[in-house]
């Protein structure tokens, strides 16, 4: 049933789905893909035949858990909410809109379906502070607006209200602000011919707000440094295990990167006889060769050990500092040597990650050591927050619609006018049922954008084709791009001078799409051998070709 309001008034108001198109207390939720589809929908509404179009174009899209789901203006559709308002008298005749203030919308986040939780996307002292619960400006009832919620239920008294505001006005939740899109009454003509008082406002689903808060790197506390989960993730030397060391005593060489993880049957320039057979495929030290490239790129790239300059990385360091790595004995040393896992572990980043030619060369240590179990935990710990960390600099502030897997719904409201001597007051609807929004690459049934390619073979094609693009090329690139393109290939750097004058390079669009697609097609039938998926995302028919 659609929602009655207090008992007081003379004329009390009721919000629902148009009467007629659909039934319930909450805004009802269509789904366009018309170009003008608001004037459509407009048309529709005020016929019994055009209602029962409108009908049609109801949302009912659903994911695979039977969820409704909406999708976004990239996929080329749209959605619109329509809201009908009424009195709630016997008669029940449609509400004259003059008594409407203004009316509007709330898109709500839920966490799980069902949950009696809904959150607002908020503003404070101009400042977006996201998704907050609707308990903070009092419940999902509440003016949206603080500064109509500050001034609702005074006394009269001037005194006194002042006194209440400055008292409500020490709450940081007082002037929090939900963000409303506006709804619009249907044109008069339009509501005389449905006989019914109609709002509508388009849902978002897509927004490019980003909250002025950290993004939560473990919200539900399941990858903590002792969860499963993380020690698996961790190479066996962070996770506090004894790992061995390949080529223990060998000065580090750039080359050990490339031999040990490009399948090539080519032995790397400046790589050793010795250490190639060692590390090519099928080489004995291979496979501890990548092992120990994995250890120096969580260091260098998930946990930011050596660049980082903040508290938690510095801690993580200190950690890596207490471990000492035992060295190879040469001949006729009797004395054990160690080197400082944390020296040792930088220069290794800069010389096999970096490939800094120019950085110091350490030498291999022969094995990381078992720790001990409270040093194994602080390890970890110290693991923990610096990926921590690393997420919040590497990921922006959480935006409006960048959770997958969050639920939705919809509540709209109108504020009517003083009347009666009794004040403005705020009537809402009862919320849609909770939505998903769809990925931006899933497919939303639309027809798909058509693109032209030009026919190679057609006569004096090639000569219409002017350049309409041009690429500024630095020297290096153009001296790397003019070089033999099998040494490009082979990943050799460009033979002779390099030049030292820059370059424009003009290409024509349509050549490009053209080249574009035919290397799409040869890597999509290559790919197809591993991931079986050219029946699902490649569709060609053929069409009679039109006359000249």
């Amino acid at each position: 049933m659609a929602r009655t309001l207090t008992q007081q008034l003379p004329h009390d108001v009721a919000l629902g789905a148009p009467r007629g198109v659909a039934s319930g207390g909450a805004p009802l939720l269509l789904q366009r893909s018309d170009g003008d589809f608001i004037d459509a929908v407009l048309d529709e509404i005020a016929s019994t035949e055009g209602r029962a179009r409108l009908l049609a174009t109801r949302a009912a899209a659903r994911n695979q858990r039977q969820v409704l789901k909406l999708f976004q203006p990239i996929q080329r559709q749209h959605h619109l909410a329509m809201l009908e308002a009424w009195c709630d008298t016997p008669g029940t005749p449609r509400l004259d809109p003059a008594r409407v203030e203004s009316a509007g919308l709330v898109v709500r986040r839920v966490r799980r379906a069902g949950s009696a939780t809904e959150e607002g996307w908020m503003r404070s002292r101009g400042r977006l502070r996201g998704w907050l619960p609707v308990q903070r400006i009092g419940g999902a009832a509440r003016d949206p607006a603080s500064q109509l919620r500050l001034h609702s239920g005074h006394t009269g008294v001037a005194d006194i209200d002042h006194e209440l505001v400055q008292l409500a006005l020490q709450s940081e939740d007082t002037l929090l602000n939900e963000h409303v899109v506006p709804m619009f009454v249907a044109p008069p003509e339009v509501c005389k011919a449905a006989g019914k008082t109609v709002y509508y406002g388009i849902v978002p689903t897509v927004s490019g707000e980003q909250a002025e808060t950290a993004p939560v790197f473990d919200e539900d506390n399941t990858f903590g440094s002792e969860s499963a989960d993380f020690r698996n993730h961790l190479v066996q030397a962070l996770r506090g295990e004894a790992m061995e060391f390949p080529l223990d005593g060998e000065t580090l060489n750039p080359a050990w990167t490339e031999a040990a993880e490009i399948a090539t049957t080519l032995r790397p320039q400046g790589l050793s006889t010795d250490h190639w057979n060692r590390l090519h495929p099928g080489g004995g030290s291979r496979s501890s060769m990548q092992r120990f490239l994995r250890l120096l790129r969580q260091l260098d790239g998930e946990f930011n050990a050596f660049a980082g300059t903040s508290a938690t990385a510095q801690a993580l360091r200190l950690q890596l500092a207490a471990i000492a790595l035992p060295l190879k004995l040469r001949e006729g040393e009797t004395v054990a040597r160690t080197v400082n896992a944390e020296v040792f572990l930088r220069q290794a980043v800069q010389v096999l990650v970096q490939r800094d030619g120019q950085a110091a060369r350490p030498e291999m240590p022969v094995r990381w050591p078992a720790l001990p179990g409270h040093q194994a935990s602080a390890l970890r710990l110290a693991l923990s927050r610096a990926v921590a960390e690393r997420f919040v600099q590497l990921n922006p502030a959480p935006g409006r619609f960048d959770d997958p897997g969050a639920q939705y719904v919809v509540r709209a409201f109108v504020r009517l006018k003083p009347e009666c001597g009794c004040p403005a007051r705020i009537v809402w609807s009862d919320a849609t049922e909770p939505f998903v929004i769809a990925p931006w690459f899933e497919g939303s049934g639309a027809p798909p954008v058509r693109i032209d390619l030009p026919d190679i073979t057609a006569p004096g094609l090639l000569a219409s084709l002017k350049p309409n693009v041009s690429f500024t090329v630095p020297p290096a690139l153009q001296s790397l791009l003019g070089g033999n393109p099998k040494d490009l290939m082979e990943g050799k750097p460009p033979s002779g001078p390099g030049m030292t004058i820059g370059w424009i390079c003009s290409f024509s669009i349509p050549i490009i799409t053209l080249c574009a697609f035919i290397v799409l097609s040869i890597f999509l039938s290559l790919f197809d051998l591993i991931f079986k998926w050219m029946a699902f995302i490649k569709i060609c028919i053929p069409f009679p070709k039109k006359g000249d």
